[in-house]
């Protein structure tokens, strides 16, 4: 068995590197949801097997890797699928616009639970729609962690206004790395079918589980699949962002043609490397993965740890999933904006609370997808400036 060196320090700098190449050369970047690691060889062989064909042009989307998504659906979650209900799309950002524009009417109200992935924000902006934000209940764990709760009743009362037509769904949930339960999940679909609201699930991080398991919500019933656009991807389980392929799984005809519909129109077609890696990826890429989820977990798990020991003021979630941490800073005396303070006075660049939403202000997402000594390289450098913080204060 091949044993993967998550620990190799690989330089991506020189490389057009959107996470490294926005902040200064000083400072650790901690924010953008991709690793720090190589890629899969099996997405590498067969991007380097196309690329030796020579010969790049139109490209139809390939029927091996429809199959092996139809396989891969039925393997993790026994959820029965056709070829003929996927399309491909050059990533999820995309996706949610083209299902902003395709459904519903301008002017309509966009359900969304917050803190949530700030893109959400910008589909629904962008396609002349209003955001209908409903703020999860923040519950403390203990002196040092939290997690987040539904509002149904406010779900309901959103839900029940007639211009309210689509819900859109990040599980596993991004920032705060929960998984929502089977009883959350059915109260929340069933709320959506009684008021004809269509679910949008936002599933991209579903392959990322670092313990309990992930439920597709189309996989309730029959009647819940008709109602829902699932989006998953290969791009953050892999590390294939860049290649620009995601998948979207649409049961419902009607649905998947309007879908269609809206991508053609924007023509957004899914280039030949990014077919290849997606293949690649999918149908050899397990042991990798397999791998990089027990990295994660204890990555994850040191991050933690070291928070609770040496940064008390700092409250944090305990994801169930992804590579994000989401940190609460608000009983730290930062003056000025934090992200400032981090970058400024840590060394250490996370993702700014506020892009996931009013309910993020006072909050950082950091990205712990990384070798473990720039984890520790990034965790020691936040202690040393809070320290001179709490001490000048």
């Amino acid at each position: 068995m091949t044993v993967y060196n998550f620990d190799e320090i690989i330089d991506r700098t020189g490389h057009h590197s959107a996470k490294w190449g926005a902040v200064a050369d000083n400072c650790l970047p901690m924010w953008v949801a991709d690793m720090d690691f190589r890629s899969p060889p099996s997405a590498i062989a067969a991007m380097v097997a196309r690329a030796q064909h020579g010969v790049f042009g139109y490209t139809l989307d390939p029927p091996k890797l429809k199959e092996v998504v139809v396989e891969r659906m039925s393997r993790l979650y026994n959820w029965e699928i056709r070829p003929e209900d996927i399309l491909f799309t050059p990533g999820m950002v995309l996706a949610l616009c083209a299902t902003c524009s395709g459904f519903g009417e301008p002017g309509d109200s966009v359900l969304i639970q917050t803190p949530v992935y700030g893109s959400f924000f910008k589909a629904v902006r962008a396609n002349r729609k209003f955001t209908a934000n409903i703020n999860m209940a923040y519950v403390a764990d203990d002196a040092q962690t939290f997690h987040y709760e539904n509002d149904y009743d406010e779900f309901e009362m959103v839900a029940r206004d007639p211009q309210t037509s689509i819900y859109l769904q990040c599980n596993p949930q991004n920032p705060a790395g929960f998984l929502y339960s089977q009883t959350e999940l059915e109260r929340i679909a069933e709320i959506c079918l009684r008021h004809n609201i269509l679910i949008v699930a936002d599933e991209i991080h579903s392959d990322l589980i670092l313990e309990g398991a992930h439920i597709p919500i189309a996989t309730l019933s029959d009647e819940i699949a008709q109602n829902t656009l699932t989006m998953i991807a290969p791009s953050k389980t892999y590390n294939l962002a860049g290649m620009a392929c995601s998948v979207l799984i649409a049961q419902n005809r009607e649905i998947r043609e309007t879908t269609a519909a809206a991508l053609q129109s924007i023509s957004a077609h899914v280039n030949i490397m990014g077919y290849e890696a997606a293949y690649g990826a999918y149908s050899g890429g397990e042991e990798w993965l397999r791998q990089l989820l027990v990295y994660l977990k204890d990555n994850r798990d040191y991050a933690i740890a070291f928070i609770r020991k040496h940064l008390p003021q700092i409250k944090t979630t305990i994801p169930q999933s992804t590579y994000l941490l989401w940190m609460d800073m608000r009983e730290l005396p930062i003056e000025g904006d934090i992200v400032d303070f981090f970058k400024d006075r840590a060394g250490v660049a996370p993702s700014p609370g506020e892009f996931f939403g009013d309910a993020g202000a006072g909050f950082v997402r950091l990205n712990f997808g990384c070798p473990r000594t720039i984890l520790e390289k990034g965790l020691h450098r936040l202690k040393a400036a809070v320290d001179q913080l709490v001490t000048t204060v």
